[in-house]
């Protein structure tokens, strides 16, 4: 081959690859912004699936590929949070990855989003997902059981997934992309553009301040919200009173919502009557900080805005 032909060869080949690398802008380095929760008010609000809302779902691959919304989006929480086992309550370190496959989804911080799962039935992972969004910074996120759009439900065949140029490029530089990607699922609604995280910090409890409300002194309330026989450690899990000095009520999870898995009202009076009152901090823990999560999206949908979830659970602090 002539040194012409090699030449014109090689640009053609970088070109191409140019091309595919610009198509996905790279994850952003610096800072996150932070921010203040406004969105307890839009938790409440009802339930209505409009053509600019993007609608999340939660549940399994199974479930979904079983039955869905149209042009609803599968997304699995653990494909945001780490990778260890003990530290899976923790969202994913790169934050800016995770708000780039939001972005390929549709979402970003100023989409009305309604994310869908099995209410009481599952483990709140709804509740997990809308409570990263909302992390993340999605101003105007709210979540049900998914019976409760039953009529816009379809049970079609879903399409089969294509790996696309973008799709490689993603797994090379965030493996946890990966099982999301390859996922049969609707055709996404249109991608958004690639957005900056702006972290609700006061939504996530660290090791620091966990310690610190744990002292004596402190004002804090710590909601301890796995199944009584769990804290009792009666059946499985662990009590609370195997980690010294930690003082928790419990209220189970499943008490903080209504059938529709939408937060429930009358838990507020009865929080109250204990001494949780809404000008407190409260820290909300279980075992791996999925249905704590719900519940603090809950109870910040409630009135309860100093409520923070501690995203690690037992689960971390027991392995420390």
């Amino acid at each position: 081959m002539k040194k012409n032909q090699i030449k014109n060869l090689t640009l053609l080949l970088c070109s191409n690859f140019l091309a595919v690398a610009c198509a996905v802008k790279p994850t952003v380095t610096h800072e996150t912004v932070q921010r203040q929760f406004l969105g307890g008010p839009a938790l409440l609000k009802p339930i209505q699936l409009s053509e600019d809302v993007v609608v999340v779902d939660a549940r399994s691959s199974f479930d979904y590929s079983m039955a869905r919304v149209p042009r609803s989006v599968q997304v699995n929480w653990v494909d945001y949070s780490e990778v260890e086992p003990n530290l899976r309550g923790w969202p994913q370190r790169d934050l800016f990855a995770a708000a780039r496959r939001l972005a390929r989804l549709g979402i970003d911080p100023s989409s009305p989003v309604v994310v869908l799962g099995l209410g009481k039935n599952g483990q709140g992972e709804e509740g997990r997902v809308a409570w990263l969004l909302s992390y993340l910074g999605v101003r105007d996120v709210r979540f049900a059981k998914f019976d409760a759009v039953k009529k816009r439900i379809t049970t079609e065949a879903l399409p089969v997934a294509r790996e696309t140029p973008e799709d490689r490029l993603l797994d090379e530089g965030d493996s946890s992309f990966a099982s999301s990607a390859k996922t049969p699922s609707e055709p996404p609604p249109k991608a958004s553009p690639i957005w900056k995280p702006e972290i609700v910090s006061s939504l996530i409890v660290r090791e620091p301040e966990f310690k610190k409300a744990v002292l004596p002194e402190s004002r804090v309330k710590i909601i301890d919200v796995r199944p009584a026989k769990e804290y009792l450690g009666t059946q499985g899990g662990m009590r609370s009173k195997s980690i010294p000095n930690i003082e928790a009520l419990n209220v189970p999870w499943k008490e903080f919502f209504t059938d529709d898995f939408r937060p429930d009202p009358e838990i507020a009076p009865k929080l109250q009557s204990v001494n949780v009152t809404p000008d407190l901090r409260i820290i909300v823990i279980d075992n791996d900080g999925v249905a704590a999560s719900a519940v603090t999206m809950a109870l910040r949908a409630l009135g309860f805005e100093k409520a923070g979830v501690y995203a690690g659970g037992y689960n971390d602090l027991l392995s420390r």
